[in-house]
Order: C-alpha cells, then structure tokens, then sequence
C-alpha cells in the first residue's frame, strides 16, 4: 500500500509538472506575440473534442488521476483564453463556448477505476463539467489581480457562456456587480491612489454591463420566479446566485436578501444614476462610464413594463419606465 502511495505521488507530481510547463510555455509564447494564440487554442480544441474514447479505440485508457490533471489544465487554459480575447471579439469568444457546449452533449467518458469517470463531488464527464466550476471560482477569488481589460473580457465570456448553455452561472455575475455598484468606491482612480489591487467604478463598470445585457432576460424572468416563491412560502429556485449577499451600499438601501430580487434590482438602477450624475477623473478623460450608467440605468426602467399585478406589493416594486434604448456597440 505505501508502494502504490509513492507511486501515485510521485506520478501526480510528474504529470502536474508536465501541464505546469504547458502552460507557462503558452503563456510566454503568448507574451512574446500577443497575437499568435494558435497554441492556445489548439490545446483547447485538442483536449475536448479528441477525448478518451479514441484512446480507447486503441487500446489505451487514461488513469483518473490524468484525467482530473488534464481537465485542470483544460480549464486553466480556457480561462487563460478568455481573459485574453477582447470582449468585442465574438468569433473566438463564442468559438470557445460552442466547444464546451458540444463538449456537455459528449457520453460519458470511461476510466481506468470507473465504467463512468465521475469526479469533483459526482460530476459527469462530459455533461457536468467537472473542475470547471472550480476553475471559475479561482479566478473571481484572484481578481484583483487582473487587469481592467483581462476583467472585462473574462466577464463577457462567462455571461455570455450562461446566455447560451443555461449554465449555473449567476452567483459570478452577481458577484462582479456587487463589486462595482453595491460597495464604496470611487468613479476614477487617478495614478498612486488608492491600495494596491483597490478598483473604481471606472474598472470594474464595464464587466457589470455585460451581465446585464446577456443575462437580462433570465433576471427578469427569474425574478418574477423567486418574488413569487418568497410570497407563497415555498423553496427559493436554484440557479439564482441566492449565496451571493448584497454589499454595503445595497444593504444600506434595505436590499436584505441573497441572490435575485426586485429590491436589489431596484438598487442596481438607482445606482447607476447616481454614478452618471458623478464627476471624476483626469481632464479630458474620455471615459464612457458615465453615459453607459445612464444608459442602463433607463434600460433596468424598463424591466417592470411585465411585471405580474400581484406581486406589485414586494419590496423594490415600481411602475415601469417607457424608454427606446439608444443603439450600443454589440459585445
């Protein structure tokens, strides 16, 4: 037993010395051209769609651990990538979601221990994605270490991977508006202000704005859904970032509860009022947070236009505003 113990030891740490090497390889390949990412996206490719079963074809067969090891890196570099591809740049953002769309419609993959390989607390692989919530999680714990750019492209893939998988991917979303409207900060940072890694609204906007034009409709359809539950006592919908709690600000306004609600809807909105009456930043600075808060705050006016009439008594209700939404770049 202490045999096969050191063994597997130290095959774990030569097979995550192999993928640590991989990566830093990408990266600095990376660093060196900005836009000779082939490797990256070759990597990505190669790892969902030539899977296990044409190993198995040949007579092969990963162990689990490779396998847990392998799908790390994967979603290490799937990150890596996203962070790196502009949110503008649809054809490679979407090129990644579609892989890992078909990636969930795969059978299941056999391993060595298991006739399915099921790992990271019972997921399926390929239909539940194992390590890939984990991934997700790392880098919203590691933020403040990106930049404004790296920040708002990671954003839009996420977004834009719940808009078109259904994937349970609300709590990051709400996690990055809570950061840029429910806690105090200022509009602009000006260079040598503030802590190192401390943000302003400025950096972190564009991110929020994302969510709330991708996942707009599942927050106005789930909000109905979860005010409704609340009033007739019943169980709360998963899928709805309920751990996600308010920040100061919101709280402050009476926004008591986690996840989805009207109330904090409401918030968000006047928020972005308040910030597009703001005034900051370095003379002739071009910086569009100002008009896009505006802007969203009269489209987020606009989301109670079908509210239902018997739930206009929850806290957060009022009446909808009528506004035809100015044209906007798509990203």
């Amino acid at each position: 037993m202490t045999t096969n113990t050191t063994e597997n030891a130290a095959e774990r740490q030569r097979l995550e010395g192999f993928f640590s090497a991989s990566r830093q390889g990408i990266l600095d390949s990376i660093r060196r051209d900005p836009t000779n990412d082939g490797g990256l996206m070759q990597n990505i490719q190669f790892a969902i769609q030539y899977p296990q079963d044409i190993l198995l074809r040949n007579g092969m067969r990963k162990s689990d651990m490779y396998l847990e090891i392998e799908l790390k890196d994967l979603w290490w570099k799937t990150i890596e990538a996203a962070k790196f591809y502009p949110a503008d740049d649809e054809g490679r953002q979407y090129r990644l979601i579609a892989w890992i769309a078909g990636a969930r419609g795969r059978p299941p993959v056999s391993s060595t221990q298991q006739d399915t390989y099921v790992a990271d607390g019972g997921k399926i692989l390929w239909k539940d994605l194992p390590f890939f919530q984990e991934a997700l999680e790392s880098a919203w714990a590691d933020r403040a270490s990106l930049s404004k750019v790296e920040w708002t492209n990671l954003n839009a893939f996420v977004s834009r991977l719940m808009q078109v998988t259904g994937m349970d991917l609300m709590s990051f979303g709400l996690e990055t508006i809570r950061e840029a409207l429910e806690e105090g900060r200022p509009l602009f940072m000006m260079a040598g202000e503030g802590q190192q890694g401390e943000r302003c609204i400025a950096d972190l906007l564009p991110a929020t704005l994302l969510w709330l034009r991708h996942s707009h409709g599942f927050m106005k359809i789930m909000t109905v859904v979860v005010e409704r539950a609340i009033k007739e006592g019943l169980e709360r919908p998963s899928g709805c970032g309920g751990n996600v709690m308010p920040g100061e600000l919101a709280v402050a306004s009476e926004v008591s509860r986690g996840g989805l609600s009207l109330a904090r809807r409401r918030f968000w909105r006047l928020r972005l009022l308040e910030i597009g009456q703001m005034e900051g930043g370095a003379e002739g600075n071009n910086d569009a947070t100002v008009a896009d808060a505006c802007e969203w705050a009269k489209r987020i006016g606009t989301w109670n236009l079908d509210w239902p009439a018997e739930l206009k008594d929850v806290p957060g209700w009022e009446e909808a505003i009528r506004y035809r939404p100015n044209p906007m770049p798509r990203n």
